[in-house]
Formats: C-alpha cells, sequence, structure tokens
C-alpha cells in the first residue's frame, strides 16, 4: 500500500513540475513577443521621422542605427531578444518599407508583420505573418 503512495505522489509531483515548466516558458515566450512588438513600433517611428528629414525615403535597419534612429542593437545581425527582424525598403516612387519579426529557429511564439502602409501590427501563429493577418493594435 505504502508503495502505491509512493507511486502515486510521485506521479503527482511529476506532473506538476511539467505543469511549471510549460508555464514559465510561455511566460518567457510572451515577454520576447512584447520585445519584437516594442521593436516594430520603434522601427515605425524611426522610419517616419528618418523620411521627414530624407525626402520621404526610408532606410535598412543599419542605416537607421547609423543615423542615430535606432539604438545599436537594431543595426547587428543578431537576432533581438530571440525575433529575427527582416526590413524590406522601397525607394522611388514605390517608397516605403516592411518589417518582420519571426521566431529564432526553434523557438515558439507569435510571427508579425508591419508596414508603413497602414502601420498597424499583424500577427500569424504559424507561419511569417503579412498584411493579410488580422492586427493586433
Amino acid at each position: 500500500m505504502l508503495r502505491c503512495l509512493a507511486l502515486i505522489a510521485a506521479v503527482i509531483v511529476i506532473a506538476g513540475c511539467q505543469n511549471y515548466t510549460t508555464g514559465l516558458q510561455q511566460t518567457v515566450d510572451r515577454a520576447d513577443e512584447t520585445v519584437a512588438i516594442a521593436a516594430l513600433h520603434s522601427i515605425v517611428q524611426a522610419q517616419r521621422s528618418y523620411s521627414l528629414s530624407h525626402e520621404g525615403g526610408y532606410a535598412t535597419l543599419a542605416q537607421l542605427s547609423e543615423a542615430g534612429y535606432l539604438d545599436s542593437r537594431f543595426g547587428s545581425d543578431k537576432p533581438l531578444k530571440d525575433y529575427v527582424l527582416t526590413l524590406t525598403v522601397n525607394s522611388g516612387s514605390d517608397a516605403g518599407f516592411s518589417c518582420l519579426a519571426d521566431p529564432v529557429a526553434g523557438r515558439q511564439g507569435r510571427h508579425f508583420y508591419i508596414d508603413s502602409m497602414s502601420g498597424e501590427i499583424h500577427a500569424n501563429a504559424v507561419q511569417p505573418a503579412s498584411a493579410a493577418d488580422p492586427a493586433i493594435n
């Protein structure tokens, strides 16, 4: 009887630890998503400021960082809090930009998209986001 109770207690402890670990990972994933969303907001603000002082043009992350519109974290190729930022800039009569924030390989989390047309952040839970995905703001 004691063996049976000990076995049941061990199963309960293991299950409790697994739920606790899963909850911690979800908290980390949500925190990383918050950093990615804040980064996209910063990029939009930097692009707006840059555009006003550069005749309607837009810049790459490295250019925005070098010009002081964004801090040095944005100018490197390293992921920002487990998110990879991919900025695409168009010039000329089709001037604008779009930016993706995707979790690094092997990490959980939503994918985000923002562009110069709407300024709204769009999210997709399973693949890179686009303007067609639901806006989160």
